[in-house]
């Protein structure tokens, strides 16, 4: 059975402030990828979230998203590296940052908080992230995803690497 809300396809092309009732949500200088991702799944885990962000925000009553890759990535009960991924799995959260970002401690992967970090829901071979540079909610193949982001984090003497993760 699925656990992608129904919802997700509504989300096309909308702004964050379209789906968060939050102050955080009118700053298009804030990196929204996790934030975007949470509200769509329902993650609100410790840390940093839209509804904390300040304290007029702390009064309101409706939930709040998680806004850290990180946070979701060390939430997520399995995590590993995209091309290890399971066959069986058709839907999780993806996630890309440079190699020398995560970690393995213990057998359990760990990001670190370098900025180049993204994340966002994997269903059907596609990617439905928040596009920080357009400020609006996008749906891209897996290789257009890939491609994008081998592009855009690229630096010498690191590797861009892509995990996966399963949904909380």
């Amino acid at each position: 059975m699925s656990r992608i809300p129904t919802e997700l396809s509504e989300s096309h092309g909308k702004n964050i402030s379209d789906l968060c009732p939050f102050s955080i949500a009118e700053d298009s200088r804030q990196n929204h990828c996790a934030h975007y991702v949470s509200h769509m799944m329902g993650y609100e885990l410790p840390g940093a979230t839209c509804k904390n962000f300040t304290w007029d925000d702390r009064q309101r009553e409706e939930n709040g998203a998680t806004l850290r890759v990180d946070d979701v990535f060390k939430s997520s009960p399995e995590t590993d590296a995209w091309a290890d991924k399971p066959a069986t799995v058709k839907e999780c959260l993806i996630f890309v940052t440079l190699s020398s970002n995560v970690r393995n401690f213990g057998g359990k992967l760990q990001m670190g908080n370098h900025p180049r970090k993204h994340i966002g829901i994997f269903t059907n071979g596609e990617v439905w992230h928040y596009s920080n540079t357009n400020n609006r909610v996008v749906c891209h193949s897996l290789e257009h995803f890939k491609n994008t982001f081998r592009s855009v984090y690229a630096t010498s003497g690191s590797t861009v690497e892509f995990y996966y993760g399963r949904f909380l």
